[in-house]
């Protein structure tokens, strides 16, 4: 391959990369086809990777297959090995560093996870230090991640989350007052704008009926394991799929700047659709959200410019044009979009 054809690769081991690799392993068990390698693509990447993966390998833009002396409409790896061991480089290492030493990484570790890995990397220089950054698009409240209790509750949390067992949780509310109940925590989301952790969490009426409940992990006062445990695993998104909005957000992504792409693991926490457009230049995406949350989505849309356009529906249309028109208004103005934390939790 001559080198400008090496951009899939211009960051090492990247979701792409990782997605090649899983089919030329198995292309190199057996012959593959086109719908083999696009139900690979989706399974090991993100929606629109058959998309943009998969022409390329057939068409020969990536020569890694050959279709000679093969059964029709298959294609086999012409690698005579597997994709080689992917040790970490320095860069990585580097990254890996910089993680480490921001609060939230560290909830998602005991403290010998932890103790391990600065050991091993107690000679490599981080690649950024969180001094190097100034965020001017978020709220300075966020979750207290540096806390002792705050990071004992996370670590209880990810633990009832993969044994599924309940917990009894004492819980400031929005109106402050103190709540006690019993929950089975499902699944931790995080909101990048207000920097909050969200745990989705199963309760249980007295008549036995289900809900899905949210609650934001710094009001939680205590927490403790009950000894139940659940048999089965929970279908959250069959919860969720409840508060959708009836009409989804439909966006029109072009190809120039990696719209695509940065799109995708932008909306990756929403259930979406992608569709790829006559004209081979833009793609059409459905987005499916929870009421609750436009606002914040509202605002990722607005950051990505011209590249993303908004084809509807008319309500989420109608409340683009009132927050473009008000960022020429001084904040509080009549007319001012901008919305209530408190309405979140």
């Amino acid at each position: 391959m001559k080198s400008h054809d090496f951009s899939l690769f211009s960051e090492l081991y990247t979701c792409y990369y990782q997605v090649v690799a899983r089919i030329l392993s198995e292309a190199a068990r057996h012959p593959l086809t086109r719908r083999q390698m696009e139900n690979l693509a989706r399974q090991h990447g993100y929606d629109e990777s058959a998309l943009s993966i998969v022409p390329r390998l057939i068409q020969g833009d990536w020569p890694f297959f050959s279709q000679d002396g093969h059964p029709p409409d298959t294609y086999a790896s012409v690698l005579k090995n597997d994709p080689f061991p992917q040790p970490l480089t320095g860069l990585q290492k580097s990254w890996l560093k910089a993680l480490a030493a921001d609060a939230r990484f560290r909830l998602f570790f005991t403290d010998s996870q932890l103790k391990e890995l600065e050991e091993a990397l107690w000679d490599t220089p981080p690649l950024y230090r969180t001094t190097d950054f100034s965020l001017f698009d978020q709220y300075g409240d966020h979750d207290p991640f540096s806390s002792a209790m705050y990071r004992e509750h996370m670590l209880v949390i990810l633990n009832a989350i993969c044994e599924r067992h309940f917990l009894s949780v004492g819980y400031l509310s929005r109106k402050k007052k103190i709540l006690t109940h019993t929950w089975l925590p499902c699944r931790l989301e995080y909101g990048q704008r207000d920097g909050k952790f969200r745990l989705y969490a199963m309760a249980f009426g007295k008549t036995g009926r289900k809900r899905m409940d949210v609650l934001n992990v710094a009001r939680i006062l205590s927490i403790q394991k009950t000894g139940r445990y659940y048999p089965a695993l929970v279908d959250v998104d069959h919860f969720l799929d409840r508060s959708l909005c009836e009409k989804p957000l439909v966006l029109e992504v072009t190809t120039k700047r990696n719209a695509l792409e940065r799109a995708m693991l932008h909306f990756a926490c929403y259930q979406k659709k992608v569709e790829r457009q006559e004209d081979g230049k833009t793609y059409r995406c459905t987005i499916y959200y929870d009421k609750r949350w436009e606002t914040e989505l509202l605002v990722q849309v607005l950051s990505f410019g011209p590249v993303v356009k908004v084809l509807g529906p008319k309500p989420f249309l109608d409340r683009i044009r009132e927050r473009v028109g008000n960022q020429a208004l001084p904040m509080g103005r009549k007319g001012d979009s901008y919305y209530d934390k408190s309405d979140l939790f």
